[in-house]
C-alpha cells in the first residue's frame, strides 16, 4: 500500500499544481481536484450502487437462509455463498470505491505534509484559504483558525451520512442500530483525521463528502432502490418489532436467562441414568412412546432437557419425569460435561456439530431416535450418525443405508435397533379409534390436505398459489396444514398467504390449520398433497390412503449420496403409495391426478400396507421396541428377562 501511495503523491502533486495554475490557490486547487475526484469515481459509485440494490433484493432469500440455519454456520455460508453465486452479487464490489477513496486520501495526506514540494509551488508560496493555512496542523495549545476543519469535516460527514442512510440500498438494507452505529463511528473518524493531518487533507475530506451528497442523490434518481426492491422493503418493514415487542422480548429473554442458570445448575448436580434431549417443544411426540413404556414398566428416571421455555413437558405432572430448560449455547457447554449412562435425542450431526460427546464421561451410550421414516444418506449431513453409538431405526432402508455408510466410510458398526417410529404408532390408535367412532363414515365432500416440508421451495414458497388455483371452486374442503418450523421461522409469509385467500375464511372450502395440538385432519382426508414431507408415509401407512408429490427440489444435505450404490428410499417410495407431478405441470395434470386418486382405482390398500411392511419395523409397537432395549441398559432387576431386537438378529441380555 506504501508503495502505491509513495507512486501517487507525485501524479497527484501535479494535479493539484495544474489546478493551482487555474486558480491561483491551493485551497481551490483542492476544492477542484476534490470535485474531479468524485466524477471519475462515478462509475465505481455506480457498480457499487447497484450492487446493493441487488443485495437488497436478495434480502427476503437472505432472511429465509439465516432462519433455516440459525446454528450452522457452515450450511448458513455454504447458501449464502450459492445465492451470492446465482444472482452476480460480491461484497467485494462495494469496497472498491472505498479503496480508492482512502488511497487518494492517503496520497493527499502525503502532498499535504510538504506541498511546496509537491505542487512544485516556489517558496513562500501563499497556502492560507478564507484564513486557513492548509499546511498546519490543527492544535489545541496553539488554537487559530486551523480548529475550524475538524468541525467542518465533522459536519459534511454528518449531512452525507444522513442523506446516505435516508436513501442508499446499502443503508436499506440495514438495521437502524447498524445505520446508527455507522453515522456516529463516522463522524468521529472525520473529526479525528482533520485534527491530526494538515488543515488541507481535511479541506479535501469535507469537500468530498459535501459532494458525495451530490453523487448519491444522483444515483438515487437514476436506480431508485425502493422501487427497484419494492418487495424487499416491504418485507423488511413487516418484520420490524414494535418498541412494545421489544421490551416484551428483552423482559421474556431476562426471565428465561434467570430460570436457565437455575434448572442448568440443577441438572448438573443430578445424578442421572438416563437422559432425553429436544431442541424444540414438538420434539416430545419422538419419544412419547418409548418413554410411556418405561414409565409403565420401570422405574427408571426419565431426565429431560429441552432448548424450548414453553416446552410441553414442564406440564407433565409424573414425579418420574425430570425436566429442564437451557437455551441453545448452555447446552452445549451442558452436553460437554454431561455425565450419565445413556443419552437419546432425535438431534442428528452429533461430535460434527454444535452437540458434543461428553469429555467428562467417556462411555456414555449415545443413542439416536428418527423424526421422521424418512432415509438417513439424502436429508441428513454425510456424518450426520457416524458417532452414535445406537441408532433406533425406523425400517430397514434406515439399517441398509447406516450399514452401506460403515462399509465405505471405514467407520465403526453401531449397535442398529429395529424400533419402528413411534409417531406412526399413536397415528394408527387415533385413526382407528376415529373409525370405530364414525362407522367408517365419509366426508361430505372430498377432503384434500395440503401439508408441506419446511425445506427451501416447498409447496407454499415456490407454487401453493397454483396447487390452490387448480382445486379451489371443484367441490373439495381444502386444508392447508404448513410445516410447524415453516410457521415458526416464516410467520409473516404464513400471514400473507392467509391474507390472499382472506375471501375464502368465511366457507369451509378452504381452511388453514395452524394449531399442531390436534392432527385428526391427516387421518379423516380422503388425499394428502405434500413434498418431501416424512407425513406422506404416516398419513399413508395409517389410513391405507395414497398421496399427491409435488416434485419440488429435494433436500439434498449429503453431496455423495450417489455413493451408496442403490437406489434411496425417499426415491422410490414416491411411486409405491404415491403419484408425483411437476411444479411446472400443476395447473395441466393436478386435478387429474386428484380425482384419479379419489376415485380409488390407483392403488390397492394391500398395495400400501406392503410398502408399510417394506420400510417400518414393529408397526403398533415401537415403544416397546425402543423401551425394551434402554430397560436391558438400565434397570438392572430386569435385564436378564428382557428381550430386544439388534438388526439381523434376537437377542437376549
Amino acid at each position: 500500500m506504501s508503495d502505491i501511495i509513495s507512486l501517487l503523491v507525485a501524479p497527484l502533486g501535479s494535479l493539484l499544481y495544474f489546478a493551482y495554475l487555474l486558480t491561483g490557490n491551493v485551497g481551490w486547487s483542492i476544492v477542484i481536484f476534490s470535485i474531479v475526484a468524485k466524477i471519475v469515481l462515478f462509475p465505481l459509485m455506480r457498480m457499487a450502487h447497484l450492487n446493493s440494490i441487488r443485495l437488497l433484493r436478495l434480502q427476503p432469500e437472505l432472511y429465509v437462509i439465516k432462519k433455516r440455519y440459525p446454528h450452522d454456520k457452515d450450511q448458513l455460508n455454504e447458501e449464502q455463498y450459492n445465492l451470492f453465486q446465482r444472482e452476480k452479487y460480491s461484497p467485494l464490489v462495494g469496497i472498491i470505491p472505498l479503496l480508492v477513496q482512502l488511497v487518494l486520501l492517503m496520497g493527499m495526506l502525503q502532498v499535504m505534509y510538504d506541498p511546496l514540494h509537491h505542487m512544485r509551488l516556489p517558496e513562500g508560496s501563499d497556502l492560507r484559504f478564507l484564513g486557513i493555512d492548509l499546511g498546519l496542523l490543527p492544535s489545541l495549545r496553539n488554537p487559530s483558525t486551523e480548529l475550524i476543519m475538524p468541525f467542518l469535516s465533522g459536519i459534511a460527514a454528518l449531512l452525507f451520512s444522513l442523506v446516505q442512510n435516508a436513501i442508499s440500498p446499502g443503508a436499506l438494507s440495514q438495521g437502524k442500530r447498524t445505520n446508527l452505529g455507522l453515522i456516529v463511528f463516522t463522524v468521529f473518524l472525520s473529526i479525528y483525521f482533520a485534527a491530526v493531518t494538515p488543515a488541507g487533507v481535511g479541506l479535501y475530506w469535507a469537500v468530498g463528502n459535501l459532494f458525495a451528497i451530490i453523487t448519491v442523490t444522483l444515483l438515487y434518481y437514476m436506480y431508485d432502490p425502493h422501487k427497484l426492491a419494492a418487495e424487499a422493503l416491504a418485507q423488511k418493514k413487516s418484520e420490524q418489532k414494535t418498541p412494545a415487542q421489544l421490551k416484551q422480548e428483552r423482559e421474556r429473554n431476562k426471565l428465561n436467562k434467570s430460570r436457565e442458570k437455575n434448572e442448568a445448575k440443577r441438572f448438573m448436580s443430578a445424578k442421572k441414568q438416563l437422559v432425553f434431549f429436544a431442541l424444540t417443544g414438538g420434539q416430545y411426540k419422538y419419544y412419547k412412546t418409548v418413554i410411556d413404556y418405561l414409565l409403565a414398566h420401570s422405574d427408571i428416571q426419565i431426565h429431560y432437557l429441552t432448548n424450548d421455555p414453553d416446552d410441553a413437558v414442564f406440564t407433565n405432572d409424573n414425579q418420574q419425569i425430570v425436566s429442564y430448560y437451557a437455551g441453545h449455547k448452555k447446552t452445549i457447554s451442558l452436553m460437554l460435561k454431561l455425565e450419565c449412562d445413556i443419552l437419546i435425542t432425535t438431534v442428528p450431526d452429533l461430535q460434527t456439530f454444535h452437540i458434543k460427546r461428553s469429555i467428562a464421561k467417556s462411555n456414555i451410550e449415545y443413542v439416536h431416535m428418527f423424526h421422521a421414516p424418512v432415509g438417513t444418506a439424502l436429508v441428513y449431513k454425510e456424518k450426520a450418525f457416524d458417532f452414535f453409538d445406537t441408532i433406533f431405526c425406523v425400517g430397514p432402508h434406515q439399517a441398509k443405508e447406516l450399514r452401506r455408510r460403515e462399509e465405505f466410510a471405514n467407520i465403526k458398526k453401531r449397535k442398529l435397533i429395529k424400533a419402528g417410529y413411534g409417531v406412526y404408532d399413536m397415528l394408527l390408535e387415533s385413526y382407528s379409534r376415529l373409525q370405530r367412532e364414525r362407522e367408517k363414515a365419509s366426508n361430505s365432500r372430498p377432503l384434500v390436505l395440503i401439508a408441506p416440508s419446511w425445506q427451501s421451495d416447498n409447496i407454499i414458497e415456490s407454487c401453493i398459489d397454483d396447487v390452490l388455483f387448480v382445486l379451489l371452486n371443484k367441490g373439495y374442503t381444502i386444508i392447508v396444514r404448513p410445516h410447524p418450523q415453516f410457521i415458526r421461522l416464516f410467520p409473516n409469509r404464513v400471514s400473507a398467504m392467509i391474507e390472499r385467500y382472506n375471501s375464502y375464511s368465511n366457507s369451509n372450502e378452504l381452511v388453514f390449520e395452524l394449531d399442531f395440538s390436534e392432527s385428526s385432519s391427516v387421518y379423516t382426508a380422503d388425499l394428502l398433497i405434500t413434498d418431501w414431507s416424512g407425513i406422506a408415509l404416516e398419513f399413508s401407512y395409517c389410513t391405507s390412503k395414497p398421496c399427491i408429490y409435488i416434485n419440488t427440489p429435494p433436500k439434498i444435505s449429503n453431496p455423495n449420496y450417489k455413493k451408496y450404490g442403490f437406489e434411496l428410499m425417499d426415491f422410490t417410495i414416491r411411486s409405491q403409495v404415491g403419484i408425483s407431478v411437476e411444479p411446472i405441470d400443476i395447473k395441466k395434470n393436478l386435478y387429474e391426478a386428484v380425482e384419479k386418486l379419489l376415485r380409488g382405482n390407483e392403488f390397492s390398500e394391500q398395495q400400501i400396507k406392503e410398502s408399510l411392511s417394506q420400510y417400518l419395523y414393529h408397526p403398533g409397537k415401537s415403544g416397546e421396541a425402543g423401551g425394551k432395549y434402554i430397560i436391558s441398559k438400565l434397570d438392572a432387576a430386569n435385564s436378564k428377562s428382557v428381550q430386544y431386537e439388534l438388526l439381523g438378529e434376537n437377542t437376549k441380555t
